[in-house]
């Protein structure tokens, strides 16, 4: 777990670019895809820079993108009572962020903070659906991917939890 800073609710992107291919170059995930899938799911994404500390994902809000990391780290936190914002996991190049976009009922699970200069690539919610759901070889070739993703997030949070109940006298649960 990280020792992140606390997110600036305030923060903004720093800017947008419409071009996908972007500064950075490829997109994880997206650019493994076979040639037709990949053009097709580039045409939806948008880059975006966003400064240290920037929350573009809140807990409990409808889930407007699901982003991918091209560059920098993102902490997603959890409102915990009494406690506040507790950084549960922190998201690398390559990371997903924003996967309940296509998940009903499209809410985030966790607030996502960037901890550094990161860049995303983001695909619109709707936009991202109305294709997974009318394009059998786009939704074929990229949502194995997801799922890859999202069963890694399960490995790493499960890791986290037996980190943290390591030595507790008595069963959490």
């Amino acid at each position: 777990m990280s020792s992140a800073h606390q997110a600036d609710p305030g923060a903004a992107p720093s800017a947008e670019a419409p071009d996908p291919s972007g500064p950075s170059g490829p997109v994880p995930i997206i650019d493994g895809l076979p040639p037709g899938p990949r053009e097709r799911l580039l045409g939806l994404v948008t880059r975006r820079e966003l400064d240290p500390g920037a929350t573009f994902m809140h807990e409990g809000d409808v889930t407007k993108s699901m982003s991918i990391i091209v560059r920098g780290r993102v902490a997603l936190r959890l409102r915990v009572p009494e406690r506040g914002a507790v950084t549960i996991l922190t998201l690398d190049p390559g990371d997903i962020v924003g996967w309940s976009a296509i998940v009903p009922p499209y809410r985030a699970t966790t607030s996502a903070t960037t901890l550094e200069p990161t860049e995303l690539a983001t695909l619109p919610a709707d936009d991202l659906r109305a294709i997974l759901a009318s394009d059998n070889e786009v939704a074929g070739a990229f949502l194995p991917r997801v799922m890859e993703a999202i069963a890694a997030r399960v490995e790493a949070t499960r890791d986290q939890l037996l980190d943290l109940f390591r030595g507790a006298e008595v069963d959490p649960w």
